[in-house]
């Protein structure tokens, strides 16, 4: 029998009285009734065959991050990987590396995106501002390191020689 019928006004005066009402109908009831989804056994029955089977968790354990997705994705050569039709992006040290991406999966955009490599956290992903991306000017890859000038040549720019001396300017 349910317990919405069996509940009085009285039942329902207080949050208290409503949650001893409730947990005396589970315990003395629910929990003694044959289910069809169990096979028309008791999920106290059930229970005590596979309460064996059910593996606790260390106190130090955070839930948020057990039940969060994971998908695995190769990072792209612009340092991006693609999650439910958004772009973010990793570390480029990742470039071409297949990591694990960890979030909470929901309707919505996920909140944070964790990224993991080697069974290690790397950081969180940034979700890649397109608009902004569309102006970044990217050098192209090359196979060999040279530099941009001589070394004798000393680098464009002030030279403290050019400067005056505070002392220099007025007698200040």
């Amino acid at each position: 029998m349910q317990l919405l019928t069996r509940l009085t006004d009285a039942d329902t005066s207080s949050l208290s009285t409503l949650n001893r009402k409730l947990w005396a109908w589970v315990e003395g009831e629910y929990h003694q009734a044959p289910h069809r989804g169990l096979d028309e056994e008791t999920p106290l029955d059930t229970w005590a065959q596979r309460a064996d089977e059910v593996k606790y968790l260390e106190g130090t354990v955070d839930l948020d991050d057990v039940f969060l997705t994971e998908a695995r994705r190769k990072v792209a050569k612009d340092r991006t990987v693609s999650l439910e039709g958004l772009a973010y992006e990793v570390d480029a040290t990742l470039v071409g590396e297949t990591v694990t991406l960890r979030y909470e999966a929901g309707p919505t955009q996920p909140r944070t995106v964790q990224v993991w490599h080697g069974g290690v956290k790397v950081h969180d992903a940034k979700v890649v501002d397109l608009y902004a991306n569309c102006f970044v000017k990217r050098d192209r890859p090359s196979s060999a390191l040279t530099a941009s000038t001589s070394p004798d040549v000393p680098p464009p720019g002030l030279r403290l020689s050019d400067l005056q001396r505070d002392d220099e300017e007025g007698g200040r």
